[in-house]
């Protein structure tokens, strides 16, 4: 029995000392935080309306402002990729600090943190603008063997390695939306290439349904060289990007194709293309000629509220174009523009000679 009330004894002094203890220690999970790595931007993501990307020897990448609900690149006012602009401020707010690294500034060219002011600094400065403040974030390398890349913040001395692989793009176009605009091949009732000397190519089909477009106009006797060759032509607007953008007045237009594309749904688009300097040019506007012939239906069709829905929903995809492409000459790739400007003969089988 008094051994038994010794053991009880014994373990009630352990339990004491423990509660004692660890009542002045962090628990577990507390050791183990990791501290944010810039905590006020958490707070003020929301309001962060301008970001400026400069690379070594102090070159601007892209200077990036809000404008209302979208981003557009300073220099030209181009709109820039929301998507990677998103991305970017989403991880640098929630970055973790994983390790205090180096605060010697002549080890912080091994970690890629240094100062862009050195002509081959592999840093990159980011400058987010939030109201009457900023924070600069200098982003070196990232991690070997472990996920995650080292920064430095401009006004501090410590680097730091953080839990985010933070991407930042070198180059301008990169920070602009490459989609110039998307219209899927199933989406085309017709097309029409005009050329300078009066040739052209139109093709069409009745409904979405019809898995090939007709070529109007096939001479007889004339075959084609294939279904896809037409067909080609139905999705050249499919996911479209630039490889440059510039204003469209700084073009020659002289002597362009143009292209007629209309879809099931009522968007008319025209482009221009021309090739200028060994450069390959597009310029589009978009419209929706049936609005007119919509818009002045008699109140009483049964169907007028569904037309006139579908009427809105044409004309809001209208102005999402062009207030995007409006006033804008797209460089695009050659196999593009080769893929738009055809000929008749470009997609017929040679003439066969007896």
């Amino acid at each position: 029995m008094k051994r038994n009330f010794l053991y009880l004894a014994v373990l009630t002094v352990f339990a004491v000392l423990v509660m004692v203890f660890s009542s002045d220690r962090p628990s577990t999970v507390e050791q183990l935080a990791e501290p944010m790595f810039v905590p006020e931007l958490s707070a003020e993501i929301n309001n962060v309306d301008r970001i400026e990307i400069i690379k070594a020897a102090q070159e601007e990448v892209a200077s990036l402002r809000k404008s209302g609900d979208i981003w557009l690149l300073e220099q030209t006012g181009y709109q820039a990729d929301w998507s990677k602009l998103r991305k970017l401020l989403v991880d640098l707010a929630q970055s973790k600090v994983v390790e205090t690294k180096t605060d010697k500034p002549e080890y912080y060219a091994r970690l890629g943190v240094e100062d862009v002011g050195a002509p081959n600094a592999a840093s990159i400065l980011l400058r987010l603008h939030y109201g009457e403040h900023h924070t600069a974030i200098l982003v070196g390398h990232e991690a070997e063997g472990r996920t995650g890349r080292y920064v430095r913040l401009q006004d501090e001395a410590a680097s730091a390695l953080i839990d985010r692989n933070i991407e930042v793009p070198t180059e301008t176009l990169q920070w602009l939306d490459s989609v110039i605009i998307d219209i899927g091949a199933s989406e085309v009732a017709e097309v029409e290439v005009i050329h300078p000397d009066g040739e052209k190519v139109f093709v069409t089909r009745i409904s979405a349904d019809q898995t090939d477009f007709d070529l109007v106009g096939l001479q007889q006797g004339r075959e084609l060289k294939s279904s896809w060759a037409v067909n080609s032509l139905g999705s050249v607007f499919a996911m479209l990007e630039m490889e440059a953008v510039q204003a469209e007045q700084n073009v020659d237009w002289t002597g362009a194709v143009r292209m007629r594309l209309l879809t099931f749904s009522g968007v008319e688009i025209i482009a221009d293309l021309v090739e200028s300097d060994g450069t390959y040019q597009l310029r589009l506007k978009a419209s929706h000629p049936a609005a007119a012939i919509l818009s002045g239906q008699s109140p009483d069709n049964p169907e007028g509220d569904v037309d006139k829905q579908a009427m809105r929903d044409t004309q809001e995809r209208v102005e999402s174009i062009n207030s995007k492409v409006a006033g804008w000459a797209y460089g695009i790739a050659k196999y593009k523009y080769e893929a738009i400007v055809k000929k008749p003969e470009d997609l017929l089988k040679p003439v066969a000679t007896s």
